[in-house]
């Protein structure tokens, strides 16, 4: 007596099908949650530098600034530093407390800020800032913004459109 074990070339090719229209299905839905996560992700990087610089201004008692990166803009990431001479471009000398850099990964995430913000955010030695103001983030149709009061205190927000 023959008894063969094991799947014949057609249940094979069936659960082939099954699985391939399942990713068909799935694969979509679950490209656009990473992309939320990426977006979720770089805004609470932005929140996080914001409230550091804020909490290290206070406690040294001296200015600190958060600059996009020399290089280019927001999109390439930022310094969080304590801004010895007021230039606001940190310096060799100056102490950096954070840098956060993104990659070709995140390029797809737009940072805009609001003019006051081109090109950094200053912290007074109160935890106060100059001007209040926002960072819009962006990628496909989700939009976040980080809101920033005078007082230094931030909040996010989920806008409708890309500032």
């Amino acid at each position: 007596m023959n008894v063969n074990k094991g799947f014949t070339l057609i249940e094979l090719l069936i659960v082939i099908a099954i699985i391939s229209m399942t990713m068909a299905i799935g694969l979509p839905s679950f490209q656009s949650i990473i992309s939320s996560s990426r977006l979720t992700s770089t805004t609470n990087a932005m929140v996080s530098a914001l409230q550091l610089a804020r909490f290290e201004a206070l406690k040294q008692h001296k200015s600190v600034v958060i600059a996009h990166k020399q290089s280019g803009t927001w999109q390439d990431g930022w310094d969080v530093f304590v801004d010895l001479n007021g230039d606001e471009i940190p310096q060799d000398s100056e102490q950096l407390l954070a840098t956060t850099s993104f990659d070709s990964v995140n390029s797809t995430i737009t940072v805009t800020p609001s003019s006051n913000y081109s090109r950094y955010v200053t912290y007074g030695a109160n935890g106060r800032i100059n001007a209040s103001g926002h960072f819009t983030f962006c990628s496909g149709t989700d939009y976040h913004s980080v809101i920033i009061a005078t007082t230094g205190r931030t909040r996010t927000n989920i806008v409708t459109a890309c500032e």
